[in-house]
Formats: C-alpha cells, sequence, structure tokens
C-alpha cells in the first residue's frame, strides 16, 4: 500500500471519527444498556492506533524506529481521544464528554499497542524488505 493511500486512509479514519464524536445521530431504536457504546470506543481506538502506526512507521516521514513510531502514535490518540471527549462537552450541547469514554479509547490503543508489539519481529523486518 502506497503511503498517499495510508495517509488518506488515516486521515479518513480520523474524520469518520471526528464525525462520530461530535454528530447528532437520531436512532429510531434506543439502546438502555449501560455503558453500551464502550467496546465502540475500544475498537475504534484500536484501529485508530493501527492505522496511523502504520503509515507514520512505513513512511519513514517522522519516525524511523518502531519504538519511536509507537510511542508518537500513542501519545498522538491519547490527545486525540481526550480532545474529542472535551470537545463533546465545550462545542455541543447534545453531547458530554465521558471519563469512561477516555478509558474505552485508552484500553484500545493499549491493546494496539500490545498487539503491534507482540508482531514487532514481523513488521521490521517487512518494512525492511520493502525498502
Amino acid at each position: 500500500m502506497g503511503h498517499n493511500v495510508l495517509l488518506l486512509l488515516a486521515v479518513l479514519y480520523t474524520g469518520l471519527i471526528t464525525f462520530a464524536s461530535l454528530g447528532k445521530f437520531i436512532f429510531p431504536v434506543k439502546i438502555t444498556a449501560k455503558n453500551s457504546d464502550k467496546i465502540g470506543h475500544l475498537m475504534a481506538y484500536f484501529v485508530f492506533t493501527i492505522i496511523w502506526f502504520t503509515f507514520l512507521f512505513l513512511s519513514n516521514k517522522m519516525a524511523n524506529t518502531f519504538k519511536k513510531s509507537l510511542v508518537i502514535v500513542i501519545a498522538v490518540a491519547f490527545v486525540y481521544g481526550l480532545l474529542m471527549e472535551l470537545c463533546q462537552t465545550m462545542l455541543t450541547s447534545y453531547r458530554t464528554g465521558d471519563w469512561y469514554d477516555v478509558l474505552a479509547n485508552t484500553s484500545g490503543i493499549v491493546f494496539a499497542a500490545i498487539l503491534l508489539k507482540i508482531l514487532e519481529k514481523t513488521i521490521v523486518t517487512f518494512k525492511s524488505k520493502k525498502s
């Protein structure tokens, strides 16, 4: 996958999370299970972390090592998730930020980082063969 395609995918996915975080949606059926959206938050930030890590590490743009790419992506994903929760409270009248959402987002980031760390040798080998 080309660097431009990876960047486009990462930016579009970020836009999707932003829209889902700040948009106003009307659902015909109300889900009443408490904290039912937390799995969605976890999955969304898991994918966010994987996509941005893949772009950053394979593109050789800002971070040329596995560790540096992973640290940058973890920090950016966490701050982005926190900002989305703050924006919900400050910029919308129909949403409120939730610390449990921050925890779910962070869990997704951590699970993605663990998976990437487990696959580190394979990922580094793939990059070196690609170069």
